[in-house]
């Protein structure tokens, strides 16, 4: 059976007016072009819907058995081109969302209140990780898209840099390097580090940068979250290399941040998503917002503290 949407809507509009005349006017059709819908419908069906007489229509038996699934039917398909015009829109739907700490405690706030703002609708889930676990997330589908950075190219994703971001060395004020403008790699690999785990990006750009330098950095404590290596060092356990990006949103008192030279180590922060996939209205909507919001972001170096 082939009964098209066109010929639902011509029934019920008849059924609802009892004239093919008012009903071909209603649908913007000649009421020869709207009898012809009809009677396609009823050869269709293997039975007649109306009675006509001269001057009306009446439903017969079948056509008012017929009218109620007609409405349901029709009902269901204009729920279904509702949400699927939500989905378009970005009003309604579901974004999976990756990022790594230092982004998810700095840029992925203003980020997320503008979205929010702009696309109530939009249900978010949140994949937080560390740099090597970050992109998994994506590749694996369990994130859309992420905010963050890829460590080393690979044609299975899409990078897009957003903003830069230098690492620093936070020192507390009483430290014998926190009165110089900066510091080098092999000046701070003589006293007490903080550094956080080797799985995050942020040691892996510091190691690379003391090895460029001719350095080894032993790490004299390791850590998961940057704040308790921010509370560390404020307790006078040693420095930390850390982003700039993340300490914006820190009170940071009693501390400084100096920039870290020779080499100076800095990490591209942008959108990753998987190169073969086109981006759902929410996570494009996102991508939008967060290009925007990466402009006040710009790094310039680090934190004037």
């Amino acid at each position: 059976m082939n009964i098209t949407v066109r010929q639902l809507r011509a029934f019920a509009l008849g059924a609802e007016l009892n004239s093919f005349s008012e009903a071909a006017g209603r649908m913007g059709m000649t009421q020869p072009g709207y009898s012809l819908l009809i009677r396609q419908l009823e050869e269709e069906i293997g039975m007649a819907l109306f009675r006509r007489t001269t001057r009306r229509v009446e439903l017969t038996e079948a056509g008012r058995e017929i009218l109620q699934s007609a409405h349901h039917t029709l009902q269901q398909l204009d729920e279904t081109c509702r949400r699927a015009a939500d989905f378009r829109d970005a009003r309604q739907g579901t974004l999976n969302l990756a990022f790594v700490p230092s982004v998810g405690c700095s840029v992925l706030p203003p980020i997320l209140s503008r979205f929010t703002a702009a696309h109530p609708g939009i249900k978010l889930v949140f994949q937080e990780a560390q740099a090597t676990a970050f992109a998994e997330r994506v590749r694996s589908g369990q994130a859309e898209i992420g905010l963050g950075l890829l460590l080393q190219a690979d044609s299975l994703f899409s990078f897009e840099p957003l903003m830069r971001d230098c690492l620093v060395a936070l020192l507390q004020t009483q430290h014998p390097l926190a009165a110089r403008p900066t510091v080098t790699w092999k000046a701070l690999a003589r006293f007490n580090s903080i550094l956080v785990t080797n799985q995050s990006s942020v040691r892996v750009h510091a190691d690379r940068a003391a090895a460029a330098a001719g350095v080894e950095i032993e790490p004299t404590y390791v850590l998961d979250s940057l704040t308790t290596a921010v509370g560390m060092v404020r307790a006078g356990l040693g420095y930390a290399v850390l982003p700039s990006l993340a300490l914006r949103s820190m009170a940071l008192g009693g501390m400084v941040a100096r920039m870290v030279e020779q080499p100076r180590a800095w990490r591209d922060i942008g959108l990753l998503t998987r190169s073969r996939f086109k981006l759902s209205p929410a996570a494009a909507a996102f991508a939008a917002i967060a290009r925007e919001v990466a402009t006040d972001y710009s790094e310039g170096g680090p934190p004037d503290r």
